[in-house]
């Protein structure tokens, strides 16, 4: 049996962000509001960069310990 990784909760906060930055998104689109729709997309932008960051760091922290890190 495979062992599960653990996700960070880095990458989990960065995926809650992105999602309710793109419901202010969608919410802001649809009631044709600029101001909401533009804090959406900023959030949802911070959200993906968080959890992006996130991921990579750990993959390479993880793969450091095994010993077979690689640029």
């Amino acid at each position: 049996m495979k062992k599960k990784k653990e996700m960070p909760g880095s990458a989990r906060a960065g995926i809650a962000i992105l999602v309710l930055g793109a419901i202010l998104l969608g919410i802001g689109y649809y009631q044709d509001r600029g101001a909401l729709s533009l804090y959406g997309l900023i959030m949802s932008i911070c959200g993906f960069s968080l959890y992006m960051i996130s991921s990579i760091y750990i993959s390479r922290k993880s793969n450091k310990t095994k010993g077979s890190y690689s640029k």
